[in-house]
């Protein structure tokens, strides 16, 4: 928040169309003010997602994500708070202020850096594509069959047989060489070179979910090892985090639910050119957690497409692990011996990987065949135990065990027993995130809490009859305080994960106007014991500390205070 204030964030959510936003990505019917839709955020097929436009918010009862339109557009994009604001303000037509000294407003100046060597990079590498220097990689292109609009549409580049043409054009805008390495552009030699990372190379940019490149794979044309260099890790790139082509893939995958997942940035191309729109690959290393989080929230169902060789199989089973484990649907397609989807597509068609599609297997099958296949049984224990342990939620045992049991062959009863004691599920930790105070001390902040925003035209009241002195602990505390120094209308980026939760579901109650009067008295009442309590205790223990001293007159004084104080009390 250091380098955009209140009021531009209020200017930002006045002009974006929050409905119009979020339908871009998700389908909503209509139900009074509010619209309702399937969660993209969870694995979900049953409209669990409400949204706002009036109060703008939305909230999903299933996985408890929450938040306002800058929230939405962050979650889904997967983008931090600053490049969502950043991206939103574009979008908005407002200017940002660029001051700010904070660590927070640092890291995003740097991440706007490196986004934008990435930008002046991709241009270069187009550029050269399209040049003489770039002959090779387009004689290459069309040597594999893949044609001009599929090159322009995954902005597929050059880079020059060169050690420093991407080096002088960064120095050229005003990026140092130091600044190139930062962002994974350049590299540097032991004794302290800095030059051009990539050379000579057909270029693969990798974009983030909000259209931006950040990252590169590189792949030589001809004879020369290594095949492929990938961009180093910087500010803006987290090796196992994005999968090549989802950007692209997005809008299709949302609307079919399903994602093909396969391996390599060619076989990307080629299920896209061949009409496969929802296709995306993994970035040269196993899947990842992060990974299938990304796809879980745009899809309910995984088709894994990976070689049909013992490595392909391997690289399948651990896919399909994962995959099972957060709740999604997966079926896996072993493609034939020596054949890859490029040359399966190229060589039989179309119809033939449709052909393999509908005959997929499932993917909890696939995983106990391999399993039974090629393991001991006391590793298939061990796997059947870790497996159920590991779900995202404790609460799918129920589904997966009697399925596991009968694959192995084994009783409920034996597999219960195999199991240790189940350890918290991901999910679990999340709600105890979730919630914004915790535990039975607790229970009456949040209902004191819940009240204030519910209804925050009491908030002045509560705040003048010392609500803060009320609550019992620092979260709701920390809590009153951001929701008196904001007010409702600017309080939600001031807020952690678990206080946007628990502030729209309150919001989500509505208000009545009788039943919250009563409420509001009882609420007074109780603020007028604390206070009172409070006093007695002041009393009693100044009357205390004066008897310590001696002092007769100030005893004899606070205990006439103290028995004004308990008639004036009954």
């Amino acid at each position: 928040m250091a380098q955009v204030s209140p009021e531009q964030i209020q200017a930002i959510k006045e002009r974006i169309d929050f409905l119009g936003l979020v339908q871009r990505y998700c389908s909503l019917r209509q139900a009074g003010e509010r619209w309702m839709g399937v969660c993209p955020f969870h694995q979900e097929t049953k409209p669990s997602m409400t949204v706002n436009p009036g109060r703008g918010f939305f909230y999903c009862f299933g996985c408890h994500a929450s938040g306002d339109v800058i929230d939405f557009y962050c979650r889904i994009n997967g983008l931090d708070f600053m490049d969502g604001v950043q991206e939103l303000a574009r979008e908005a037509g407002i200017e940002l202020d660029s001051g700010g000294r904070s660590q927070e407003g640092k890291k995003s100046g740097l991440r706007r850096q490196c986004l934008e060597m990435h930008r002046l990079a991709q241009e270069l590498f187009e550029q050269s594509l399209a040049s003489e220097q770039g002959k090779a990689g387009r004689e290459y292109l069309v040597s594999r069959g893949f044609d001009p609009e599929t090159a322009h549409r995954f902005g597929l580049g050059w880079a020059p047989n060169t050690w420093n043409t991407l080096k002088k054009h960064l120095s050229s805008q005003g990026f140092s060489p130091e600044q190139g390495v930062q962002a994974g552009l350049l590299s540097q030699h032991q004794q302290g070179r800095i030059y051009d990372r990539f050379r000579s190379r057909l270029m693969f940019p990798i974009h983030n979910l909000g259209g931006k490149v950040v990252a590169y794979g590189g792949r030589i044309v001809g004879e020369g090892e290594p095949k492929y260099v990938n961009s180093s890790e910087s500010p803006i790139f987290t090796k196992g985090d994005l999968l090549y082509g989802l950007e692209q893939a997005r809008r299709s995958i949302s609307q079919s639910k399903q994602a093909l997942l396969t391996e390599g940035y060619a076989d990307v191309l080629t299920l896209v050119q061949f009409g496969f729109a929802n296709a995306c690959g993994v970035l040269g290393t196993s899947l990842t957690s992060a990974q299938v989080r990304r796809l879980s929230g745009l899809c309910t169902t995984v088709i894994l497409l990976f070689d049909g060789d013992r490595a392909g199989q391997q690289a399948a089973l651990r896919s399909a692990e994962m995959i099972l484990m957060a709740g999604l649907q997966v079926q896996v397609v072993c493609l034939p011996d020596g054949e890859d989807v490029d040359s399966l597509l190229r060589g039989q068609g179309k119809d033939a990987l449709q052909d393999l599609l509908h005959q997929a297997e499932e993917g909890l099958a696939f995983c106990l065949r391999m399993i039974t296949t090629f393991s001991a049984p006391k590793d298939i224990m061990s796997w059947a135990v870790n497996f159920l342990q590991s779900l995202s939620q404790a609460a799918w045992q129920a589904y997966y065990l009697p399925r596991l049991a009968r694959g192995l062959q084994l009783s409920e009863a034996e597999l219960r027993r195999a199991m240790q004691a189940p350890r918290r599920s991901s999910n679990a930790q999340q709600a105890a995130q979730f919630a914004v105070i915790s535990g039975p001390s607790g229970q009456r902040d949040r209902e004191l809490l819940a009240f204030a925003v519910r209804c925050p035209e009491y908030v002045p009241k509560l705040k003048a009859q010392g609500l803060a002195g009320l609550l019992r602990t620092d979260r709701g505390r920390q809590f009153w305080n951001k929701l008196c120094d904001y007010g409702p209308d600017q309080i939600l980026p001031y807020l952690d994960q678990g206080e946007k939760a628990f502030y729209v579901s309150c919001q989500l109650q509505g208000q009545e106007a009788e039943k919250d009067r009563k409420v509001w008295d009882d609420i007074a009442d109780l603020l007028l014991r604390g206070r009172e309590q409070s006093t007695k205790q002041r009393l009693k223990e100044a009357i205390a500390q004066a008897q310590a001293r001696g002092d007769e007159q100030e005893v004899a004084r606070l205990l006439s205070a103290f028995s004004q104080f308990l008639k004036g009390a009954e």
